[in-house]
């Protein structure tokens, strides 16, 4: 099983094979303990590692995560990316009503487009109905 975490040290985020104790951070060298590390996302695939990995990186710089073949056209100027970016951020997370009052779709399209997100491990259930940014 490999993971996605974050080097407390230095923030790199880099992929790790969990059945391993401990890794050195491929940035600053330090020794990071996988049983107390936080995965942000688990695969079993290392292609999809890498993406997840890509996805990851780009999402704590602040970029826009592209969406391969998005369910729904939007005709907005704010990218479907960069609406759940800036909802995601906020501590309490954001609901399905309020992506889609914001996106001006239907609540069933805002239900499939969370769904995906979290398929893709970049989004989490803060509590029942709330999501957030990973």
């Amino acid at each position: 099983m490999y993971g996605v975490i974050t080097c407390s040290r230095c923030k790199t985020v880099q992929g790790a094979n969990l059945s391993h104790s401990r890794i050195n951070c491929v940035r600053c060298r330090r020794t990071i303990d996988l049983t107390r590390a936080v995965v942000h996302f688990s695969t079993e695939s290392p292609q999809e590692l890498a993406k997840a990995i890509r996805r990851y990186s780009e999402l704590k710089r602040g970029q826009d995560i592209p969406l391969p073949n998005p369910m729904l056209t939007y005709q907005k100027k704010e990218s479907i990316e960069s609406v759940i970016s800036d909802l995601g951020k906020r501590e309490e997370g954001f609901t399905v009503s309020e992506l889609s009052v914001r996106m001006n779709i239907k609540e069933e399209d805002s239900e499939r487009l969370i769904d995906r997100f979290l398929v893709m491990g970049l989004l989490y259930e803060v509590k029942s109905g709330a999501y957030r940014l990973v």
